[in-house]
């Protein structure tokens, strides 16, 4: 924990398209927290998009370098993390997570994250709605397992950075006892 009762990393989980990069922007800038995206960083490390190196490796490597952006957060501090959507799927991530920081799970209807992956490229893992359907169905429960479920479709990353920092006890939270967060995320009230 920080000086000021906040985790020394928030790690914001959950599927493609959610928000996470442009929330975890405006959130390491309300905490003065740097900022990583873990996709970017293994963009940047391996010199190619991650639709190039699914085609040309597999999914399996891109997880492996995947794992590496993600151990190479450990040695900073006051940092908010966007990770991939597949990140958080794997118990050795998650438990890594956990032992590292806070996640907060943005969850988003499938209408909007269809909406939102139409205008994105390089998606690899699905082409239709029917697989973004099955894709999604098939990782909620891992995803249901972050420290904190926030509902963050129709919102604008501002308000959801905000709310975020009040279920992570900021001292601007006005957080009350009812919208205090439970063990598992979800709120109560």
């Amino acid at each position: 924990m920080s000086a000021q009762g906040l985790p020394e990393r928030v790690f914001l989980v959950g599927f493609m398209g959610v928000g996470k990069t442009t929330v975890g922007r405006a959130l390491a800038g309300r905490l003065g927290y740097g900022f990583v995206d873990t996709d970017a960083e293994v963009e940047v490390r391996a010199g190619r998009s991650i639709e190039e190196l699914f085609h040309a490796h597999g999914e399996g490597y891109f997880r492996e370098r995947e794992w590496e952006a993600l151990l190479a957060v450990a040695a900073r501090t006051r940092l908010v993390v966007a990770t991939g959507g597949g990140l958080f799927l794997a118990e050795a991530h998650r438990d890594f997570i956990r032992r590292h920081g806070v996640s907060v799970w943005l969850d988003v209807p499938l209408d909007a994250i269809w909406e939102r992956c139409l205008e994105l490229p390089g998606r690899p893992l699905f082409t239709t709605r029917a697989e973004l359907a099955e894709l999604l169905a098939a990782r909620r429960d891992r995803y249901a397992l972050a420290d904190h479920h926030l509902a963050a479709g129709g919102r604008d990353a501002e308000a959801v950075a905000v709310e975020i920092v009040a279920r992570l006890g900021g001292a601007a939270s006005g957080e009350s006892p009812t919208d205090a967060p439970h063990p598992r995320g979800e709120t109560r009230g």
